[in-house]
């Protein structure tokens, strides 16, 4: 069995959660909409709908995928829990991808989303080694700009929700503008504890987590698996 400072090790840049206040998530969001993504894992069933949706929505490539989902089951006292943690783009304000892309082929928009031109990438994968979530997928064949998330960024612009959230049978993902103080992501800030990945690399992720067991750090870690769709 696995501690939960074992499980870091073990995990490395994949899996460090840590839990964030929501006035320092608030101090970095500046004026105008800016988008962002509440999980709630309680809801999340593992049914892989969120990642099917996303590969059909955008014509992701066969064999590559622009989410993972993080399945651990997890032991305190007497009780053995089963969660699952979706993995994506993090829509960084910070983001390490975007400094070392060598033609300025990924940027950040003002609304928050983190995007690549397709037309200007050149398939260098720099962005790929450089992002700690590991939510880049690179071409095997470094013949293609790799695959990421940026929330159905056509959807978005249309009014639309991203594939993700509207396709997920539990209700479990919450995007909304993080500078609507009457949003329900806003709402969902304030009144519940808030995780993110990898807080340590000062990136400032926009995806956000809430319905982790309290007492995190006293749980053991049973098994750790990674469910990855593909077509």
């Amino acid at each position: 069995m696995l501690n939960r400072r074992q499980l870091l090790q073990h995990l490395g840049a994949g899996f460090a959660l840590s839990c964030v206040s929501y006035s320092s998530i608030a101090a970095s969001h500046g004026d105008g909409t800016k988008y962002g993504m509440v999980i709630d894992v309680r809801r999340c069933t593992n049914c892989q709908s969120c990642l099917v949706s996303c590969s059909i929505e955008n014509g992701v490539p066969q064999g590559r995928c622009r989410g993972s989902l993080k399945r651990m089951s997890v032991r305190q006292d007497s009780h053995l829990a089963s969660l699952t943690v979706p993995i994506q783009c993090a829509q960084c304000d910070r983001p390490a991808c975007v400094e070392v892309c060598p033609v300025d082929a990924t940027g950040k928009l003002e609304s928050g989303i983190v995007y690549i031109d397709y037309d200007a990438c050149i398939g260098c994968q720099s962005c790929v080694d450089a992002c700690p979530y590991q939510a880049r997928v690179a071409d095997p064949d470094f013949e293609a700009p790799p695959e990421k998330c940026n929330f159905c960024l056509h959807r978005v612009e249309a009014g639309l929700l991203p594939a993700c959230v509207e396709s997920c049978i539990g209700s479990a993902r919450v995007f909304g503008d993080l500078n609507n103080p009457f949003s329900k992501i806003n709402d969902l800030l304030k009144n519940n504890k808030i995780y993110t990945l990898l807080k340590q690399e000062d990136t400032q992720p926009n995806i956000f987590f809430i319905g982790l067991p309290d007492a995190l750090d006293e749980q053991a870690i049973i098994t750790m698996n990674e469910m990855d769709w593909q077509r």
